[in-house]
């Protein structure tokens, strides 16, 4: 491990020291002594130290502008630390940095180096520090698409995969399926699967877990398996757990019941824990120190300290809301728009478990919904029948009607469908493919055609048909260009000063011009952006066609705060028209970019039911 090779290689430095070296002075040996002996002290107590260090990406040389500059960290026992950053991408690389994806120049010395926690007596930091991520899909997880939707056709009675296959599947001894094959084991291993057990049993049921563990994937939400995947981490026993971003995509009554037992485990030291979290969350009242990310500086003390130090980037920061907020779209009319989608009696089952019951609810042009609920309480399984995703979408008939676009699910083609509807969700995003050589330009321009392969030789499709007229594509580029000038980062930058971009059409040129920020943007391989600059992209994937229908699941992940000034500034401002109907799914109201004032309507779901309130 490479953690106990750097610790191997200092022990074999200080031999040769010693061998070249005589101290025939005894106050010089002493002082020696004392030194170490000081050292050791300090160190007492201390879980992470970083003393001055600038941190850099490997291969990159000590030259090379670092990721995070002059940072100074000490995390000391008992202590309750979150590291907090306005997006996903710098505050997860400096949780990478504390597996060892990064490194530290200077190294924190040794012997109690980046964990001095760890030394006495000596543990590998890479089996006794574990990192739980809930970011999009890595680059490295590979180039192809995986049909996400194809787990709606695989719930069948005979080969369904549950909550406990998926997640805990390794281990025989919770598995309700166990290997044929029975190994002889030791006494030790005994021992560690019984542990392992204990934890499992509690927690799954301070989670509340225990309900859902033999139900199928396709009858959970993104919340449920999340509080299951932190449940897999805790059983592999760290002595240091991270957790970036665990309170996202939880509803507001789940979110206290895991923060008491994360506090829990805490203080117990088994295990102890560091939460990332988004500026939006809130911040767990048994927090007591702060590290903030800002740009390639770390701020870092106690809560109250930093909370304070911020006061005045927080009152710039409403003021830019604000600014927002007063800039508003004209409220809905009277005037009913067409249709879109219709729903009435939907009723999804499996097996014998009701998923929804009776759902009605009408979609119209013009219209902006609020779509929320408690995790499991359906909202997934709603979005996919109105996707045309769900199996169940093609067996609504009778008493129970499903209409999309005016017409039954089985009347409309898939690939039709999808360039009817604007889409972005985490499971979207996690599937898309991440090929090395896709431009963010190709990107966007799959959003034409609602596919995942770039097309056509200006980058924006190539139509149903197979082929597009010369003012077809004229049009097309000009609304890649059009939401890259608008949601790109030259965007960012004017909302980070306070002055959202105003730029419109340029009636002279025909187009919309790029900044040279934006088009050197439009060129850069998708798979090299920040998680928060691909769901950007994958944003203006969803409204670059100016599809009838846009959903918006989970859209702020990931992004850094002037990224979601732009985009809901955009939206507002002319990003959906008043022939599209808009739906965005949110625990929070606050993270809709519209209100009451707008004509926003809410469509609540519990329990399998739904109702606008």
């Amino acid at each position: 491990m490479a953690w106990r090779h750097l610790l191997a290689e200092a022990n074999v430095a200080c031999q040769k020291a010693k061998t070249l070296f005589n101290f025939s002075s005894f106050g010089l040996a002493r002082s020696q002594r004392f030194y170490s002996d000081q050292r050791l002290k300090d160190e007492a107590g201390v879980v992470i130290r970083i003393q001055g260090s600038n941190i850099y990406r490997f291969g990159d040389p000590n030259v090379a502008t670092p990721v995070f500059r002059d940072v100074n960290w000490t995390v000391r026992e008992g202590e309750c630390w979150a590291v907090i950053g306005s997006g996903s991408h710098q505050k997860t690389t400096l949780l990478r940095t504390l597996r060892g994806h990064l490194r530290l120049a200077p190294s924190p010395p040794l012997p109690g180096g980046l964990f001095p926690f760890l030394s006495d007596p000596p543990r590998d930091a890479h089996e006794a520090v574990a990192l739980v991520s809930f970011a999009h899909r890595p680059q490295s997880s590979g180039s192809a698409f995986y049909d996400y939707t194809a787990r709606y056709g695989a719930v069948r009675d005979e080969d369904r995969i549950t909550l406990r296959e998926s997640v805990f599947g390794e281990y025989d001894f919770l598995n309700i399926r166990p290997k044929a094959q029975v190994e002889t084991k030791k006494p030790e291993e005994f021992t560690a699967e019984s542990a392992k057990k204990a934890i499992f049993e509690d927690l799954t049921v301070k989670l509340g877990l225990v309900p859902l563990l033999d139900l199928p994937l396709v009858a959970l939400s993104n919340g449920q398996t999340r509080r299951a995947r932190i449940v897999k981490a805790i059983m592999s026993q760290p002595e240091l757990l991270l957790l970036d971003e665990p309170l996202t995509g939880l509803d507001a009554n789940s979110r206290p019941t895991l923060l008491y037992v994360l506090e829990s485990l805490h203080k117990s030291r088994n295990p102890r824990i560091i939460m990332g979290l988004r500026k939006q969350d809130p911040i767990p009242e048994w927090t007591t120190h702060i590290a903030l990310v800002q740009q390639d500086r770390l701020l870092t003390g106690t809560k109250e300290d930093v909370l304070a130090q911020q006061a005045n980037d927080a009152s710039e920061t409403e003021a830019r809301r604000s600014f927002i907020s007063q800039s508003g779209i004209p409220a809905a009319g009277k005037e009913l728009g067409k249709a879109v989608v219709i729903l009435k009696n939907v009723n999804v089952t499996y097996n014998t478990r009701k998923v929804l019951k009776s759902i009605n609810w009408t979609l119209r042009e013009g219209e902006r919904w609020h779509l929320h609920g408690a995790n499991g309480s359906g909202k997934t399984t709603l979005m996919s029948l109105i996707t045309g995703d769900h199996p169940q979408s093609y067996t609504q008939r009778g008493e129970s009607y499903l209409e999309l676009f005016s017409r039954p699910r089985s009347k409309i083609s898939t690939p039709h469908l999808r360039s009817l509807i604007g889409i972005f969700s985490p499971e979207l995003a996690n599937a898309y493919p991440r090929r090395p050589s896709t431009t963010v330009w190709e990107v966007i321009g799959t959003g034409f055609d609602g596919g995942f392969v770039p097309g056509g030789e200006s980058g924006v499709g190539d139509g149903l048909e197979g082929s597009l007229p010369d003012d077809v594509v004229r049009w097309r580029v000009d609304r890649v260009r059009e939401v890259l000038s608008r949601l790109g980062p030259s965007s960012w930058a004017s909302c980070t000063s306070g002055h959202p971009s105003l730029r419109r059409y340029t009636a002279s040129t025909g187009r919309h011009p790029l900044s040279k920020l934006d088009e050197e943007f439009s060129n850069r391989n998708f798979v090299d952006l920040s998680a928060g600059e691909q769901n950007v992209v994958l944003l203006m994937r969803a409204l670059v066609g100016r599809p009838r229908l846009v959903l918006l699941d989970e859209v702020w992940s990931g992004m850094d705060d002037s990224m979601v000034l732009a985009a809901r500034h955009y939206l507002r401002e002319g990003g959906v028209g008043s022939d599209q109907a808009t739906v965005v799914v949110s625990h929070w109201q606050e993270e809709v970019p519209w209100d009451a004032r707008d004509g926003l309507r809410r469509f609540k779901l519990e329990d399998g039911h739904g109702a606008e309130i």
